[in-house]
């Protein structure tokens, strides 16, 4: 067992992210102090183990690969100079990465002499859930895992540096260059990556029949190129999933986009000529059903229209980075086959639901630009957030932000508040200054049985007289649980809230209450309890602790 333990001892060395010692930019550590540590580490090691008496040369290097390993993580962890000064907090450090390294040792071995009896073809579709580094390291347990990560049919690699992997790339695609890949993932930090050929890989890869595609920079400036994805993209027949973040795309061809097997699609602040580009590529995906969005503040997609039959989830976020001036958006969503919509866009001025008749649950955070817009009238917003508000109304689960709220109450003042009548589950957040609006919310929910409330408490807006009169009709006939919980301190609200569920409340089953250590919520509201009239006898009440 040892030669295969020195060698995943030299595979951690080499694969983990911070192998690159004490950079001289991010580290402050100097030559001299780095060779003080190893000397430390290395008088500990021989104090705590003996010498190898083994001719066998890997076995004879394996205090030095040890101890380079040691050295790694210690002095990448260390905050300052003096924080290994002291011989004994660096041998405790030391037990305690040696336990790290063992237990993932035989955690390793253990899973190797449980896969061992199955066939290769299903250890591989195991080791393709790996990122690569992780399945090589699987080369080190046995001599039945030789090389076996060469016949995963997929490839996942994170680097710093895309150059230092290019090799290792095209030496892998070569390798399995009759076969065909099901995924293809790189991350990479970077802007200009045309030069070290992952344009090219991705066409590859694509004409090979890759399943899964997942290409993306970690870095938070924009790309230099739009041509990064190659157009061969958009006629691939099988592609099933499709993740790209922060790079660019070529327009799609002339003759359109055909991709039959694509049901999932995640773009992240991608960059592109075409504005039209989201929806010719929804126009060739007759099976999608997962679509996410992410828009960056400099979008060049004016109109997001999604049209689609298939799609059944649709995740949209559009988040002001800067103020941006003589621009406008809009969001068109027409799917009659969408169950859930994730929808937190700050920026678009137009906001369009149709023919939502499936949707089941929608999460909201969105001040519909508000404010913002110099061309439309208020009466035009208005307008669109009742448009937008009739289109989601048949949903039956809502997540509902504060700033939302805020919106919509400003908009119940100058007129009739839409119903949401199949709605049975709300999840919405409040500050106190909303309470007083909330009955008039509910009362647009009939059919409403879970209530959740995330109260946060604005000193400066806080009602000196919160009365809460109107009693909706789902108090009366179908709300069965509520659950109130305190994000900042709610002091009197939490109190008066709870009062007024528990009295009008006719088949409550359960009210839940969560409140922080640091309020008198918890102990006011048990002092009051025996003074509520609490109209459902078999209501359970659980008062529970939080920290803020």
């Amino acid at each position: 067992m040892a030669e295969p333990f020195v060698s995943f001892i030299s595979l951690l060395l080499k694969t983990q992210p911070d192998y690159a010692l004490a950079h001289p930019r991010q580290k402050p550590f100097n030559d001299t102090l780095r060779q003080a540590m190893r000397k430390r580490i290395t008088v500990i090691l021989q104090r705590s183990r003996p010498t190898p008496t083994t001719d066998t040369p890997r076995l004879q290097r394996f205090p030095s690969i040890y101890t380079d390993y040691l050295e790694s993580k210690l002095m990448n962890s260390a905050n300052s100079e003096e924080e290994y000064s002291n011989p004994r907090d660096l041998e405790v450090r030391i037990h305690y990465l040696e336990k790290e390294v063992k237990e993932l040792w035989y955690r390793l071995r253990h899973i190797s002499d449980r896969l061992s009896a199955l066939p290769d073809t299903l250890i591989t579709q195991i080791l393709l859930y790996l990122p690569t580094k992780d399945s090589i390291k699987t080369n080190f347990l046995s001599k039945r895992f030789k090389d076996l990560w060469l016949q995963v049919p997929g490839l996942e690699m994170h680097s710093h540096e895309l150059a230092a992997i290019q090799n290792f790339i095209a030496t892998f695609l070569q390798i399995n260059r009759g076969s065909r890949l099901q995924k293809f993932k790189i991350t990479y930090n970077g802007r200009n990556v045309c030069s070290h050929g992952i344009s090219e890989f991705i066409a590859g890869v694509i004409n090979r029949g890759v399943q899964q595609l997942d290409v993306g920079s970690s870095t938070l400036k924009r790309p230099l190129t739009n041509d990064l994805v190659p157009v061969n993209i958009y006629k691939s027949n099988t592609l099933v999933s499709l993740k790209l973040a922060n790079v660019g795309m070529q327009n799609p061809p002339e003759f359109g986009v055909s991709l039959p097997c694509l049901k999932t699609v995640h773009l992240e602040d991608i960059t592109t000529k075409d504005p039209l580009i989201v929806e010719k590529l929804i126009s060739g995906c007759p099976v999608l059903e997962d679509l996410t969005v992410f828009r960056a503040f400099d979008d060049n997609v004016p109109v997001l229209r999604v049209r689609s039959l298939s799609l059944k989830r649709f995740c949209v976020k559009f988040s002001r980075a800067r103020t941006i001036h003589g621009k406008e958006y809009a969001v068109e969503v027409d799917a009659p086959g969408l169950k859930y919509l994730n929808f937190r866009d700050n920026l678009s001025d137009k906001v369009v639901a149709k023919n939502l008749s499936s949707l089941f649950k929608i999460d909201i955070d969105t001040q519909f630009s508000f404010g913002m817009s110099t061309t439309i009238t208020v009466q035009i917003k208005q307008a669109i957030i009742s448009d937008f508000l009739k289109g989601v109304s048949g949903v039956r689960h809502m997540i509902i932000s504060q700033p939302t709220l805020k919106i919509l109450y400003a908009w119940m003042n100058n007129g009739a508040f839409t119903k949401f009548r199949n709605l049975t589950r709300l999840e919405a957040s409040f500050c106190t200054v909303l309470l007083q609006r909330l009955p008039h919310f509910l009362e647009g929910c009939p059919k409403l049985k879970h209530l959740t409330l995330y109260l946060l408490y604005l000193k400066d807006l806080e009602p000196e007289n919160l009365e809460l009169t109107v009693v909706p009709q789902c108090l009366l006939c179908t709300l069965e649980c509520v659950e109130v919980k305190e994000v900042a301190t709610v002091e009197k609200a939490g109190k008066k809230r709870a009062r007024y569920i528990l009295e009008n409340s006719l088949v409550l089953k359960k009210l839940v209450l969560c409140f922080s250590s640091a309020t008198n919520s918890v102990l006011e509201i048990s002092e009051a309890l025996p003074t509520f009239t609490i109209r459902s006898p078999g209501c359970e009440i659980i008062n529970h602790l939080t920290s803020l």
